[in-house]
Parts: structure tokens; sequence; C-alpha cells
């Protein structure tokens, strides 16, 4: 297949999208507004110095004559009301349009000119790819035919993201984004009493982003001196050596559809100490495989990281079981597999690659 993916090529869920994809032997060109990593080769479209909602629009012409160059067979575009309002101003068909979460579960919610737009994409896409069944539920509450949607975790890569046979036993890490819907500063509240009674006890914070440096004042003056550390935004081997040594894993995550950092705990054996949300629930449970805690409850994660710790038996299994459950549903190769075949099918439903609909954005 001719693929012409529109994402973001800066972050590493596309990276991971486009190398399977390529390893499988497709033609794959990716279109993005954001500058990625050269190996990727990613083609630039304009960025205008405008608000977003009129910048993402505005790239669809220039899209569209690069298109007409490249001749897809299908269009594979990621985050509904960005590069999903592209793809269907493009005028190519098919499109398949995958939902990250946020666009769908926050931003779609919240603002209203995010929903009409995820409403445009959701009507016209052929096919809309949903990590998690909250987030193909609001796919369909949106417009989406529910016939054309399909919940399918990404999954991950499950030699990469082993069980060791050791690690360090009061090792505490939290591998999400510094973003206000992951709530770290609801996680460093929750973990300073832990650390202040366990002098054994240390927390590590991978990733980045924009309130890194506000977190990292809140650490110094939360936590023991030498009891954490920021490693920043880690490579996939990196992040799979500290999950490995972890003993627990944290999220506080305000909203999520399936946690792509949740399923690589599970695979590597960290045990999950999460907020008590949809998309959380639909992978662990309290007492099975995880402890939860309510949404911005500290003193609930602090409870929970203590339950962990004071059960090693109970940990133990939970890392059992979390393994199997990941080997059975959340298995990166099966699932992408999956994906592949319905990009087949409906590029064999389409027919000839590269035609354009006559108008742009009207369906077929």
């Amino acid at each position: 297949m001719r693929i012409a993916t529109l994402s973001n090529a800066a972050v590493i869920h596309t990276r991971r999208w486009v190398e399977h994809f390529r390893a499988r032997g497709h033609s794959v060109a990716v279109w993005s507004l954001e500058r990625g990593p050269e190996g990727l080769e990613a083609r630039a479209l304009p960025r205008a110095s405008l608000p977003n909602f009129l910048r993402y629009p505005l790239a669809a012409g220039p899209l569209r004559r690069a298109l007409a160059e490249f001749r897809p067979d299908l269009i594979d575009a990621h985050y509904v009301p960005n590069y999903g309002v592209i793809a269907s101003l493009s005028g190519f068909r098919p499109i398949s349009v995958a939902a990250w979460g946020s666009d769908l579960l926050v931003a779609a919610r919240r603002d209203p000119l995010q929903r009409l737009r995820a409403r445009f994409v959701l009507r016209r896409a052929d096919l809309v790819i949903a990590d998690g069944g909250d987030l193909a539920r609001a796919a369909v509450e949106l417009g989406a035919p529910a016939e054309r949607v399909h919940a399918i975790p990404w999954g991950v890569d499950l030699a990469r993201f082993a069980r060791p046979e050791a690690r360090e036993p009061e090792l505490l890490l939290s591998t999400r984004m510094h973003e206000p819907v992951y709530d770290l500063p609801t996680l460093l509240a929750g973990v300073a009493p832990v650390l202040a009674r366990r002098p054994g006890a240390r927390l590590v914070v991978a990733g980045d982003g924009s309130r890194r440096a506000s977190l990292e004042r809140l650490a110094a003056r939360l936590l023991p001196p030498g009891r954490f550390r920021f490693v920043g935004l880690l490579e996939p081997e990196a992040l799979a050596g500290w999950l490995a040594r972890a003993s627990i894993y944290l999220s506080a995550s305000r909203s999520d559809s399936t946690s792509l950092s949740l399923l690589e705990a599970m695979a590597s054996g960290a045990v999950p100490v999460v907020s008590d949300i949809e998309g959380n629930r639909e992978w662990v449970s309290e007492g099975e495989g995880a402890r939860l805690f309510g949404p911005g409850n500290a003193a609930g994660v602090t409870r929970a990281v203590e339950s962990v710790l004071d059960d090693p038996a109970w940990a133990e299994r939970a890392r059992a079981k979390n393994r199997r459950v990941i080997e059975s549903r959340g298995d990166w190769s099966a699932n992408m597999s999956r994906i592949e075949s319905m990009f087949e099918s409906l590029v064999r439903g389409h027919g000839p690659a590269g035609a354009p609909d006559p108008e742009p954005g009207a369906t077929r």
C-alpha cells in the first residue's frame, strides 16, 4: 500500500506507527506541521503564525497538491480535530482517522469549536481507530458511524518491555508527560509521606513538558533531597530499562483512553498505582493488578503506594497477572496487524489509488 500519514512528527507514537508499516513493506510518506527526527523523513506542511484552528485547515491546499503527486492508496490521519481536518479537506479517499484520547475525551468536550471540527471529521472518515472503549464510544457520540469505529489498543513491544527477575523494591516511577492533564502535583504530594517514612524509597520522574520547571521546584519543596530525580524524555530502550527496575508505576492522569504508559508498565512488571478513571479500568481494577485512587486525591496515592509496598506477595501476583493481560490483549505486533488488515480491506473496497473526490471534504 501507499500510505499518506498525517501526524505530529515530533511525537514518538507517530514514529512507531510509521516504522511498523514501513517494516511491513508499505510505502509510507509522512506530512506534518511539526518537525520530527531525520530518520522519519517527514515532509513539512506550512506552519503559519496563526491560531491552531486556522493553521491546520490552511495546510490542506498544499497537502492536496502533494498527494496528487504521491497518489496514496489511503490517508492515515492522527488526532481528530487537527490532522483529521486536513485529511478531510484534502479531498482524497479513503481516510482512516486515529483518535489519540485527549482529542475527543478532553478537547472536543471542553471546546465547542474543537467539537464541531471533530464531528466534521468523524462523519466523513471511512475508518476510525480508537485505542479504548471509552474513546470509541466518544467517537460514536460525536457522529462517527458505529460500524466504522474499531477499538484496538496499539499495544507494546513484548520483547522490549519484558519482566526481569529482580527489581529495586522501593523504586517509584512516573513516565507521564509534564502537562496539566497528567496531574503530577498530586503524585508528588502523595509520594512525599512515603519517602519520609521509608528511607530506601525514591522517585524517578521521566518525561518532559510545559510544566517541568514548576514540577521540579515543587518536588524540591515536598521531597527529601537526593531521593528524587527528573530524567527527562527517554528513548524506548532507556524507558524499558527504568520500568524493569521500578517496583511501582505511578499515574494520576485525569483523562486517558488506553494509556500506552500503563501497558508498558504492566508488561514490565511495575505494579500500577493509577487514577480511578475509565481508561485505566479497561485494563486493571482495584486489587486486580493495581491499586487505584480518586483523581486529584494525594492521600489516596499515599495509601495505594503503601499498600503495594506492604504486601510483596500480592504485588508479585499482580505482576504475573498484568503480564498475561498484555500478552493476551496488548501485543503491539498482533494489534497493528489487525489495523493493517483493516487498511488493506479499505483500500480494496475503494478503487484506484490516488483518486480524489470531486470536491474537498465531500463524502463518498
